[in-house]
């Protein structure tokens, strides 16, 4: 039997956090909650928010009479509903409550024939939005003037077969680009309408029925997008000057003819987007931009930059001896410094492998910020007193001693997959070798040693550490000490005092 109760233990987000209270008393009890949702009132026979129509709805779905009409982007309310919901402004949509921020949108038309508290909504609509015939949703206002207006949208079409389709793949369907943008145009053109990417609708095209998927939408050109760093659209806002392009799923069974589609911009945009492939054999677009820092690649972001109109290569392209995890790192660090955006938290391991990248790359600004990193943790190692560790403990730390090593797990207890009690109870002020090796089968769990490591007892205390009995097998102690290389030399003293002698 499968257990769905939400976990509470020590290891998760909720762990230490009160339940909320949900009596209208208390609504917003405290603010140590990890979250702590709208909670919206709606009237009880029009489905409107209390507070205000124009904000929300919880209507029930029913089916629309036009169902057929796949591609409308209009819900019918009922009037009093649709006339409050639109007030003031003609193009506030809607969308499903929590998926306001990139969900498809449907804009609320009142209509007498739809009962109130109720939603009457196409196939499509109930598709895109993920609703369900005959249940409560609750839908939120978002503001289309708000939403970026599209440039161009790519829609991918595929033909919906019949009973009287010949299934030979050979005998693929032909239609003019031409005529499936102006049918694009038709259908989806209206002024206002906010797109979402992988919204899928039905139509008919010259007696012919297609599926029509919202491939992409584009708030910027293919020039503006490929200087801009850290650009992403998946919503946006046809007007008159949206162009709308089309594609085939399957050329196998339908072929788009005569489609330069946005070949021309593609072209244009190819300068600043520079192939780079890995020692692994994978292969990174990357904005020239961003690899303006790396001198190693300088060649290649000039050559970028000459690209002609009608230039035959695709990309200009770079090889780099990194490996294809320590590269993506590599970017998400450019990225983060080119926006602005302060460096990711990388682990100690990390910032090692980073710092041999930033050498084969010629990269300044990653070698300055590896060295600062493995600077600091270089500064805090040092040796310590056996009673020092003690005291230390007895205050509220956590150190641990590990076969001579010093550790600071205090900020890992709330991390810890055993919860965050066992180590302060079991492991402090002995030799924890023994704890290590019964709870950590995997030798995965050493590499992240080095994250905590923070020095060594003198040679000249080790032999004070209680130890339990039995001792950490030599096996494992010869494994550990094979994984901490970046331990300080120190030399290792044998002899240990048992606990209870």
């Amino acid at each position: 039997m499968v257990n769905f109760k939400l976990p509470r233990g020590p290891n998760t987000l909720t762990a230490g956090v009160a339940r909320r209270a949900l009596d209208d008393e208390n609504p917003r009890a405290s603010e140590r909650f990890v979250s702590f949702g709208d909670r919206a009132r709606y009237d009880d026979a029009t489905g409107a928010r209390a507070d205000d129509a124009r904000r929300g709805a919880r209507l029930r779905v029913i089916a629309s009479d036009d169902d057929a009409t796949s591609t409308s982007s209009a819900a019918r309310v009922h009037e009093g509903l649709g006339e409050a919901a639109t007030r003031d402004d003609a193009l506030r949509r809607f969308a499903r409550r929590g998926a306001a921020a990139g969900g498809s949108t449907v804009r609320f038309e009142p209509s007498r024939r739809v009962p109130s508290g109720c939603v009457a909504m196409t196939r499509a609509m109930r598709h895109n939005m993920r609703l369900a015939l005959d249940k409560d949703a609750e839908f939120e206002a978002v503001e289309a003037s708000e939403v970026d207006d599209a440039v161009d949208v790519a829609m991918e079409l595929s033909r919906v077969q019949d009973d009287d389709d010949d299934d030979d793949d050979d005998d693929a369907r032909e239609i003019e680009s031409d005529v499936a943008r102006r049918a694009m145009r038709a259908h989806f053109g209206e002024l206002g309408r906010v797109l979402t990417t992988s919204e899928v609708f039905v139509l008919d095209i010259d007696g012919t029925t297609y599926r029509a998927r919202v491939a992409d939408v584009n708030s910027k050109s293919c020039e503006e997008e490929a200087a801009t760093l850290g650009y992403h659209c998946f919503r946006a806002r046809v007007n008159a000057e949206t162009t709308f392009y089309v594609r085939s799923s399957d050329e196998k069974s339908l072929r788009i003819a005569n489609n330069e589609g946005k070949a021309r911009s593609v072209r244009l945009a190819r300068r600043e987007v520079i192939e780079v492939r890995t020692k692994d054999g994978e292969t990174f677009p990357v904005n020239r931009r961003l690899l303006r820092q790396c001198i190693a690649l300088t060649s290649a972001v000039r050559r970028a930059g000459e690209l002609g109109e009608d230039d035959a290569d695709e990309f200009v392209s770079a090889d780099v001896d990194i490996d294809t995890d320590v590269f993506d790192r590599v970017l998400i660090f450019l990225e983060r410094a080119a926006t602005g955006q302060p460096p990711p938290a990388f682990d100690i391991r990390v910032t090692e492998t980073l710092a041999r990248a930033a050498e084969v790359l010629e990269c300044r600004s990653l070698e300055d910020y590896c060295a600062e990193k493995l600077g600091a943790y270089g500064s805090r190692i040092r040796e310590y007193d056996w009673d020092e560790v003690v005291a230390h403990n007895a205050a509220g730390g956590v150190w641990l001693y590990i076969d001579g090593m010093v550790l600071d797990v205090k900020r890992w207890l709330n991390e810890h997959p055993g919860g965050d009690t066992i180590i302060p109870k079991q492991s402090l002020d002995m030799d924890a070798a023994r704890h290590f090796e019964m709870y950590h089968s995997s030798r995965e769990s050493f590499l992240y040693l080095k994250e905590f490591y923070i020095g060594e007892v003198r040679a000249r205390d080790r032999a004070r550490v209680p130890s339990p009995s039995p001792e950490a097998s030599e096996d494992f102690l010869r494994q550990l000490r094979q994984y901490t290389t970046f331990r300080i030399e120190s030399e290792i003293a044998p002899t240990r005092v048992h606990l209870g002698q």
